[in-house]
């Protein structure tokens, strides 16, 4: 089949210099202007007035298309006016240099599905998307609109030199390899910087790399605190929407739409903050709207994976028959979840698994707080002889501060609360630097849409 990228470019577009596909691309300071203000009417305002001095890396041309493949260890500059496409792997950096990825607002960078692209952000390296509401940077398939379908390419990732628990106690350097062959990650330093991620859209990624081994729409591998990540989507991936692998990003405004698996994922010791997120299922795949671990091998292994996640809205489908669950905690996970707001998923709203995560719900640093479930079945109905040992999932919800069953969450058909929805005024936002003080629960306050002008939902 015809990509896209060829369909588009074969009559028209924007004329672009050959060079030899195998030399790095550089990028130095000269001219070009970029004034992005943003001023979203959410809790986020932008008043980026830089100017870039950045000259557009130079065009390897095939069949209209600027083509990217293998590792680059100079930095280069993506603009809007050229479509750049990935070619297998393509990595930023080779773990040790200090190599820029920079994209311009309005890109758009297509993966090739005949080759399995994939972009891989190594540790040392950073990507510098900063798109805009209006202008946002799209990762997609290259297959023509109405033939992509999730798994057509691979998706991105990024590798930090954040903190792993992946190592025998004892390790003084925990390292791992990302899975679908996306490089090595970790480290000591959980305030490490891979860049910036803002107003990104990635789309129809997760291609499987082998049985079982998929690659996510944005895996965040080790990656620090330094990382800014803010209003992004991941759509129709065919693994899971974000995984996080230990470290502590920071991610706000989140859309994680129709995963073909589990839309939020975290393990190996996560330590980062989550504010403002949206998960919507489809009903032709998909699985829990969190997936929760902190080690697979050894429950107990330190640091204990833990985050603290505040006003999310997760929309369930009841089509979906299998273990489909909106947030599902085991194997020693802790963590805090604020303001979650839950309805739709046919397994359940909640389910906790394993003595060690109970362990940590009850009496020790988990917590769930100020959020409603909606489920026609709340609470994962234990089996005999299941993992789900420790306590009940009833007793957890219910000893937290303002939690609330209901029928109903009174959402619009933008996903969020209607007028006398039981979400508005019932929230509270953790302490932190990091959170923005919020008095609803779920991702939206009834007023403000901030997915609106940047996000999209094809069907393929």
């Amino acid at each position: 089949m015809r990509s896209l990228v060829a369909f588009l470019f074969v009559s028209s577009f924007v004329a672009c210099t050959p060079k030899d596909e195998t030399t790095d691309t550089s990028v130095t300071d000269t001219a070009d202007a970029d004034t992005d203000t943003d001023t979203d009417a959410d809790t986020d305002t932008d008043t980026d007035t830089d100017t870039d001095t950045d000259v557009p890396t130079e065009c390897v041309e095939e069949g209209g298309a600027c083509i990217l493949t293998g590792v680059y260890t100079e930095d280069l500059y993506l603009t809007a006016d050229k479509p750049w496409l990935l070619r297998s792997l393509v990595q930023i950096g080779d773990d040790t240099s200090a190599t820029t990825l920079k994209i311009q607002p309005g890109t758009k960078v297509y993966g090739e599905s005949a080759t399995n692209g994939l972009l891989v952000i190594a540790r040392g390296a950073q990507i510098d998307a900063e798109g805009t509401a209006s202008a946002p940077i799209v990762f997609t398939s290259d297959q023509p609109v109405g033939s992509r379908a999730r798994g057509d390419w691979g998706g991105l990732t990024i590798n930090g030199r954040g903190v792993i628990n992946a190592c025998a106690e004892g390790t003084d350097l925990c390292e791992a390899t990302g899975e679908g062959g996306t490089g090595t990650y970790g480290g000591n330093d959980n305030t490490d910087s891979s860049g910036i991620l803002k107003y990104v859209v990635i789309q129809f990624g997760g291609t499987e790399v082998s049985t079982d081994n998929e690659v996510n729409g944005l895996g965040l591998q080790g990656v620090g605190s330094g990382t800014v990540i803010d209003f992004v989507q991941i759509h129709r991936n065919l693994d899971d929407g974000m995984e996080i692998f230990g470290g502590a990003p920071n991610v706000r405004h989140l859309v994680s739409s129709e995963a073909g698996d589990d839309n939020i994922d975290w393990t190996m010791g996560y330590q980062g903050n989550i504010q403002f997120a949206l998960v919507v299922q489809a009903s032709d795949a998909g699985n829990h709207g969190f997936e929760l671990d902190n080690n697979e091998d050894d429950y107990s292994a330190l640091p204990l994976t833990g985050g603290i996640v505040s006003n999310v809205t997760l929309i369930g489908s009841p089509a979906i028959e299998e273990d489909n669950f909106a947030l599902l905690a085991r194997r020693g996970t802790s963590g805090q979840f604020w303001n979650i707001a839950a309805t739709g998923f046919s397994a359940g709203c909640l389910a906790l698994r394993n003595e060690e995560t109970y362990g940590n719900f009850v009496g020790g640093t988990g917590a769930i707080a100020y959020s409603a479930l909606a489920c026609d079945v709340n609470f994962e109905v234990e089996a005999a002889g299941s993992e789900d040992v420790g306590g009940t999932e009833d007793a957890v919800f219910a000893a937290g501060m303002g939690n609330m069953e209901v029928s109903d969450l009174m959402l619009g058909a933008d996903h969020a609360p209607t007028a006398g929805s039981p979400l508005l005024g019932a929230g509270m936002a953790p302490t932190g630097s990091f959170f923005t003080a919020a008095t609803y629960i779920g991702a939206f306050d009834g007023t403000t849409d901030w997915t609106a002008g940047w996000t999209e939902y094809p069907a393929n």
